[in-house]
């Protein structure tokens, strides 16, 4: 797992008993679908959008910035909380060059304090992939 901080003062403190986040934006995106999380600090879902919602279908799905733009214009159109409330922003398996760019067009519409990007790529440590063998076929003369 490879996490990229973007902000390097993660630490959650309190000024006048006031929370720094209010509000978890999770943008998920699987090999399948684009999911949308919004939570509040305590992990109750408040929102929740995916790319199927909006009608998107086969690659449509997972092509990273279209589908992202498309749910977050929606979501951001139906609240209005984010502007003045600090918000984290969570990204799972996200290109980095995407979230540069998906940052800056959020950044003007929400609040972020704090921004986390998690790859979660498997990998086979040190190893190379197993190849494939192929048989070697001797051909059989016919009498």
């Amino acid at each position: 797992m490879i996490t990229n901080y973007f902000i390097s003062d993660i630490r959650v403190s309190f000024i006048n008993n006031q929370k720094l986040v209010s509000y978890v934006i999770n943008i998920n995106l699987s090999s399948t679908n684009t999911l949308i999380n919004v939570n509040n600090i305590k992990g109750a879902p408040k929102f929740f959008y995916s790319a199927g919602m909006f009608n998107l279908q086969k690659k449509q799905k997972i092509r990273q910035p279209k589908a992202i733009i498309i749910i977050l214009r929606a979501l951001l159109l139906k609240s209005k909380i984010f502007r003045t409330k600090p918000v984290a922003v969570h990204f799972n398996n996200l290109f980095f060059n995407y979230q540069s760019n998906i940052f800056k067009k959020l950044k003007r519409k929400v609040f972020t304090k704090l921004v986390i990007s998690y790859i979660f790529g498997s990998h086979n440590g040190c190893r190379l992939k197993k190849k494939k063998r192929m048989k070697i076929r001797t051909r059989t003369r016919k009498l």
